[in-house]
């Protein structure tokens, strides 16, 4: 298992969280976070483009994700420590999508719909679901960064596509791992 040293902040739980995420080896370690407290409002990124992402009434949003996957802990305890451990880069990718929307002089406070999350009625249906909205978040990011690609190159573009580039290798690790759960149980 690969260690590595983080940088200590103000922020201890944040710290914690972000060394038990990448010591359990549920994100993908190669790919870090851009400091984002250098993001600026008005410089080519519009704080509302994250929204949807953030907490939009949606099956494939960062909240709409740690429900899905905390339930599908609660609900199927043979997959419950992948689901759980997914669960929390999730919330740490909440946290961080946060703080750049805060950046970019956005708001927090839009109202959340649960209607998107699903849990499945079976192991292998919630495998199937949590894959399928994997799938859903890369597109989204992916046509994100292609909006941010558009416009004039700032510090604050180049902040944003590093975090998306980091939001998606994280998602593409999670794929990895529900696919190879997955085939455990549909083989057996």
């Amino acid at each position: 298992m690969k260690h590595r040293l983080v940088n200590i902040t103000k922020n201890h739980l944040d710290d914690l969280v972000d060394t038990l995420v990448e010591n359990l080896q549920y994100c993908d370690s190669e790919v870090e976070y851009p400091d984002i407290d250098k993001a600026q409002p008005d410089d080519g990124v519009i704080a509302e483009w994250f929204y949807p992402i953030y907490n939009g009434a949606n099956d494939f949003s960062e909240l709409t994700a740690i429900h899905m996957y905390v339930g599908q802990e609660t609900e199927f305890e043979e997959i419950g420590k992948l689901m759980l451990g997914i669960g929390m880069t999730e919330m740490k990718h909440f946290a961080k999508i946060g703080d750049m929307i805060k950046r970019l002089g956005g708001k927090i406070d839009q109202k959340y719909n649960n209607s998107g999350v699903a849990i499945g009625k079976s192991i292998v249906e919630a495998l199937n679901i949590a894959y399928d909205a994997e799938v859903k978040t890369i597109s989204f990011y992916e046509s994100l960064s292609e909006k941010i690609e558009k416009v004039k190159s700032t510090n604050t573009t180049e902040i944003a596509l590093q975090l998306i580039a980091k939001l998606i290798a994280d998602e593409k690790f999670h794929q990895k791992l529900l696919k190879e759960t997955l085939a455990k149980f549909t083989t057996e």
